[in-house]
């Protein structure tokens, strides 16, 4: 049986200020495979710190370089445990017992890499209290894809009403040439939201004392229950799902999420191929739609290590011919130089200093 393609991230990010702040709280970071929203909050350029000291600590730190977080003393261990059933018992019997410790033995792998995120989500959480005294905190959603042995998959968290959101296609939805961007529904395209918001709202809509249609007007539906660096609760939630090739990943603030409609957000991201694209495009349709708040976004694809290189080859080959036929043109061009020697001499600002008061 041929292995599944070794997948990557290939994605696009944008942040803006907005209509109406006065500076921008949101941090984004994509950092190999890892991609990570926070939006901060506290105001003062406080929620600016707090988001990101969270997105730095996590960026830098080693767990996200490694095949599933492991050592490579951790990885062999578990290669070892994977391998160790197969060793007795008749064929049919030893192929079973193989596939159980195989899913036993990636179960507990999950579990501790699991821990190991929590961990540094952790981190992040006192070293913004340590910075600002409790005095801002920071909400944080991301996705890293990643594998362990042979299984390749997500790992997305999350805490606060930053969101994770994946788009699903059915095989039979045409996207090439057949969507034009509008808010009505398309039969077989969904954008599922994949994290749960900490809110005051979201529990309101989950106790069924509201619905999801008047959550979006409440007026604390910008109230969340959960924040890093506040010194309340700030349990992360997780999710684990298997990566595939294809797969489309978008992370956001709640400064896109608030403007636009699910059936907008899920239409542009299966009509713009390129991530980057896809992320301006959705930014620039947020300002439109009002831009009350900060709007930070990262599209994400898992593609193949393959595609990937091919795709920087191409873009070094274009970039290169590009700059040739710049440095190769200007040989067309007569031009004098104009500068003056006294133009030319460096003042520092001692010396400029002692000239006006001299």
């Amino acid at each position: 049986m041929t292995p599944a393609p070794q997948l990557t991230v290939y994605a696009g990010k944008s942040t803006d200020v907005g209509q109406y702040r006065d500076n921008n709280e949101d941090s984004v970071v994509v950092a190999g495979t890892l991609c990570v929203v926070a939006d901060g909050m506290g105001g003062h350029e406080k929620g600016e710190v707090a988001s990101r000291l969270c997105t730095r600590t996590l960026a830098y730190s080693p767990i996200f370089s490694l095949p599933g977080g492991m050592t490579p003393e951790e990885e062999k261990a578990f290669d070892s445990e994977v391998a160790s059933e197969a060793l007795s018992g008749d064929a049919g019997s030893r192929l079973l017992r193989r596939r159980r410790k195989e899913t036993s033995a990636l179960n507990r792998q999950i579990l501790k890499t699991l821990d190991k995120i929590k961990g540094i989500i952790g981190e992040a959480d006192e070293a913004i209290k340590g910075a600002l005294d409790l005095r801002a905190g920071t909400t944080v959603t991301g996705a890293w894809l990643t594998h362990i042995g042979d299984q390749q998959m997500w790992f997305i968290f999350n805490v606060g009403d930053s969101r994770t959101y994946r788009l699903v296609r059915s095989e039979d939805v045409e996207t090439e040439d057949a969507l034009s961007i509008s808010n009505g529904p398309v039969d077989g395209l969904e954008l599922e939201q994949i994290t749960v918001d900490h809110s005051e709202v979201q529990y309101l809509v989950d106790t069924g004392q509201i619905t999801a249609l008047e959550a979006l007007t409440h007026p604390r539906r910008n109230v969340i229950t959960r924040a890093l660096g506040t010194g309340n609760y700030w349990e992360p939630d997780f999710w684990v799902i298997p990566a595939r090739e294809g797969d489309r990943l978008m992370m956001c603030s709640d400064g896109l999420s608030g403007e636009l409609s699910h059936n907008y957000m899920a239409r542009v991201l299966a009509t713009v191929e390129h991530p980057q694209d896809a992320a301006d495009v959705l930014q620039m349709a947020a300002l439109r739609a009002g831009g009350r708040d900060n709007i930070t976004v990262v599209v994400a694809d898992a593609i193949t290590t393959e595609d990937a290189q091919a795709r920087a080859d191409e873009l070094k080959e274009l970039t290169e011919s590009a700059a040739q036929q710049i440095v190769t043109g200007i040989d067309g061009y007569d031009y004098h130089h104009t500068t003056t020697t006294e133009e030319e001499q460096f003042h520092s600002e001692k010396d400029l200093h002692h000239e006006i008061n001299g």
